[in-house]
């Protein structure tokens, strides 16, 4: 994030000024986290390089924090998560114990594109818009900035209720999809891991078409 502290004064800043300027309250609070990877550095714990930078409720306070924060874009090598409050972008939380994520692979995608990304998945969350598909499985994503390829996975907290899980992932490819200028987007793979299992065991290639499974729901 750019500046927290100055995103926090300003919301401070709003809440000190005109009574009439009241803030629209989301459904849930969400915290931005922050993951540096790091890199040559051997033995480094993951608490060390993950931390939670900004908490928000309220539509205007993520506006804020989006207006003070650098697009995932500027930052190589780092990983955004936007979570519930509560649930921390770890496979070791209790919340994922049985979760999984649906992911989609980025190949030398353009900055601009990544950002658009990001903020379209960013207010899908807390606009809950996944909210007729199993929203109440949906706790947050991540997008992991690489050189050679980034990555933005959509976390969910169960992964066996296999009706829930394929609409979300439906969803969740209409939201990138939706973004302007990406539609190519409808026809992207996306995978699903179970993080319990280890594997991926679901596909979305075609809005429409082929979608498989690994054969481990029962």
């Amino acid at each position: 994030a750019a500046d927290a502290e100055d995103c926090e004064n300003a919301e401070t800043g709003d809440q000190r000024g005109s009574s009439s300027l009241r803030k629209h309250d989301l459904c849930h609070r969400w915290a931005l986290w922050v993951h540096q990877r790091p890199g040559s550095q051997k033995g480094v714990a993951w608490g060390e390089t993950q931390r939670m930078v900004h908490e928000f409720g309220t539509a205007e306070d993520f506006w804020c924090m989006f207006h003070y924060s650098y697009p995932p874009s500027k930052l190589e090598n780092v990983d955004y998560s936007l979570f519930k409050h509560g649930c921390s972008p770890a496979w070791e939380d209790p919340m994922f114990k049985n979760g999984g994520r649906w992911v989609i692979k980025l190949e030398k995608v353009k900055a601009q594109s990544l950002d658009d990304l990001w903020l379209s998945l960013s207010l899908a969350l807390i606009g809950e818009a996944f909210i007729d598909c199993g929203g109440e499985l949906v706790c947050g994503a991540i997008v992991s900035v690489r050189s050679r390829a980034s990555k933005i996975a959509l976390w969910l907290s169960a992964a066996k209720d296999e009706k829930k899980v394929m609409a979300i992932g439906r969803e969740y490819r209409n939201v990138l999809a939706s973004t302007p200028q990406l539609q190519e987007l409808a026809t992207k793979e996306l995978t699903f891991e179970d993080f319990r299992k280890q594997a991926v065991t679901f596909s979305l290639s075609r809005p429409h078409g082929t979608e498989s499974s690994g054969g481990v729901f029962q």
